[in-house]
């Protein structure tokens, strides 16, 4: 499962190639679903499930529309690298996770050296559904390699982040000597072992949904080709910091 849990995908900054194209075949989304799958299943909604974990190395099989045993191991899988109840039955709570797996993780190489063209990590082409708001982020920031958590908590040009505690907190704002500062720094976004190049600034301002975590407001975090809210234009300092980001993850520096 090693293969399956470590994407090692190394982004090319200084060498755009050309966009890869992955052959996708299967059909409905998770919304479009309306069943549970499980054992004795058929139907094109069990070949899209198939096609799908196939896409994600999880099935290496002809998707058949027929849900045995082997459909059933590859389910058991993939549930228990996505933290889901393991019983190898298709309900909301897996479809949801494969549709968000299928969309972010098609195009990162799972287990090769296969270099990824930069421009696939655009914010609004899938990165912001990645990203989504809710999600726990683990910063580490690139100068220093200080690490703390956050948590993406509004936002639709970019991610508007919290610090989750107080201790976090401590950690961002001594990257900027004690004093919030809307410079940008370099800084590598991690979740569920997906590395992706981002720039913050560190000023906390606007609202504020996470409490005792001294703290008063959001920062900002911004991926390739985000915006800013006032704006609604790319910033070009935010975009230079996500280059030197994406530098350092392919220089191997962040297992250093």
């Amino acid at each position: 499962m090693n293969k399956r849990k470590i994407i090692t995908g190394i982004i090319s900054v200084s060498l755009l190639i050309q966009p890869i194209v992955t052959s996708i075949a299967y059909g409905a989304k998770a919304e479009q679903i309306t069943r549970t799958l499980n054992i004795g299943t058929e139907g094109d909604d069990v070949a899209s499930v198939q096609q799908r974990l196939k896409d994600l190395d999880y099935f290496n099989y002809t998707a058949t529309g027929y849900f045995g045993n082997i459909t059933k191991k590859a389910v058991e899988e993939f549930q228990k690298d996505h933290d889901l109840g393991v019983d190898g039955i298709v309900g909301k709570a897996t479809l949801e996770a494969l549709n968000v797996s299928h969309d972010s993780e098609k195009q990162i190489s799972r287990g090769s050296e296969r270099r990824l063209d930069f421009a696939e990590l655009e914010w609004f082409k899938g990165i912001n559904n990645v990203v989504s708001i809710g999600t726990i982020m683990k910063i580490t920031d690139v100068e220093t390699g200080q690490k703390f958590l956050a948590k993406r908590t509004y936002g639709v040009n970019h991610a508007d982040s919290e610090t989750l505690t107080k201790e976090d907190t401590a950690i961002m704002k001594g990257l900027y000597n004690n004093k919030w500062s809307w410079d940008r720094r370099a800084i590598v976004v991690e979740i569920n072992n997906l590395r992706l190049p981002a720039s913050m600034a560190g000023m906390p301002h606007s609202l504020d949904a996470i409490n005792d975590n001294n703290m008063e407001g959001h920062f900002d975090v911004h991926f390739l080709n985000s915006r800013t809210h006032g704006t609604n234009k790319v910033d070009p300092d935010h975009q230079k910091a996500v280059r030197v980001a994406s530098e350092f993850i392919s220089m191997g520096k962040l297992d250093e």
